[in-house]
């Protein structure tokens, strides 16, 4: 069973996670559990120790649950195998971070809170926690009707760390998935995406490969989101914010997919 953890705070983006993550859910079975971590008052930081600091902690702890059910009710109507979230204090990149240095999750997916630019999101990927995460890395800004995945190929090194978390992610799923190449590619790259496609049709995915595909390094045209609705590709994990792959990523509206190498 593939196992995803959503990040969710009391607001508009942990529901796009939230549904996101139930969209994935129906191509491919998954147990989704969401995570809230309530981050206490910085005035709080100076309660002692012991009982007392235990007793507070977990007084915001209640109060955390109390505001994420009231939000979350209303998504178990489209999200049914949605868990119960888990409810924690503290600081919330450390909290995450303990939470899958010991247990294993395939999938982490979080809404966007900030303007989509390329340094924000260079900001977001070169965080401790992404950088530490095994598995594929989700990023909600906006939702969209997934009819078909997009698995853009830019560099000949990224496209068998992403592929081999794909082959795993969408075993037998039977949403279409699209490799693509872009115009002028190094033989290289294109040798690695037709191995690429062998992997995902071992893998029983419906996989197609497009070579000088016209949507990338150019923006994409208004037809791209009527097409696809799901966009996955492999990051350096020292990527900078300049790049092109990020400057790209900063104009498509849709999901990401996001593996790091």
């Amino acid at each position: 069973m593939i196992k995803t953890l959503v990040s969710i705070e009391v607001d508009l983006a942990a529901s796009r996670a939230i549904r996101f993550a139930s969209q994935l859910n129906y191509f491919i079975p998954m147990e989704i559990q969401p995570v809230y971590v309530k981050e206490a008052p910085p005035r709080e930081l100076s309660i002692g120790s012991g009982w007392a600091r235990h007793h507070w902690e977990q007084e915001i702890v209640q109060q955390g649950k109390a505001e994420i059910m009231e939000m979350i009710s209303s998504e178990w109507e489209f999200s049914p195998t949605l868990k119960e979230p888990r409810v924690v204090c503290g600081d919330r990149e450390w909290e995450l971070l303990r939470i899958i240095e010991t247990e294993r999750f395939d999938v982490f997916v979080d809404g966007e809170r900030f303007e989509w630019t390329p340094a924000n999101l260079c900001r977001k990927l070169r965080s401790k926690l992404l950088q530490r995460f095994p598995g594929i890395i989700g990023i909600v800004r906006v939702l969209r009707k997934i009819e078909e995945l997009l698995v853009l190929c830019t560099e000949a090194k990224g496209v068998q760390p992403l592929v081999q978390s794909l082959a795993l992610l969408w075993n037998g799923s039977s949403l279409p998935v699209s490799l693509a190449i872009p115009h002028g590619a190094p033989d290289d790259l294109a040798q690695e995406a037709a191995r690429a496609k062998e992997v995902l049709a071992q893998a029983g995915c419906q996989v197609s490969l497009h070579a000088d595909f016209p949507y990338y390094p150019e923006p994409p045209a208004p037809g791209f989101l009527r097409k696809y609705g799901l966009v996955a590709l492999a990051l350096k994990r020292d990527l900078k914010k300049d790049s092109p792959e990020l400057d790209w990523l900063s104009r498509v509206k849709t999901p990401l997919l996001i593996t790091l190498y």
